[in-house]
């Protein structure tokens, strides 16, 4: 639990498991296709590429993909 508070109150935070991608903080989805997606943060872009990319689960700040990560950038 006291770690769950500390990460909701960061700006963003990217956690890695598995198949699973989860974001919080994004302020807009540029892409969101099936091998690459590109999320607008506060201060940078963040570029995700991989393949089979699914949402599992989305709301207006946050999102969990499934899929294969192969490659994330700073834009």
């Amino acid at each position: 639990k006291t770690i769950k508070n500390f990460l909701f109150d960061q700006e963003y935070f990217i956690d890695l498991w598995q198949e699973n991608i989860h974001i919080y903080g994004f302020k807009k989805i540029d892409v969101l296709q099936e091998n690459r997606a590109v999320f607008v943060l506060e201060k940078f872009s963040l570029e995700i590429l991989g393949k089979d990319f699914r949402v599992l689960k989305l709301t207006n700040k946050e999102i969990l993909l499934q899929g294969s990560l192969k490659e994330m950038r700073i834009l």
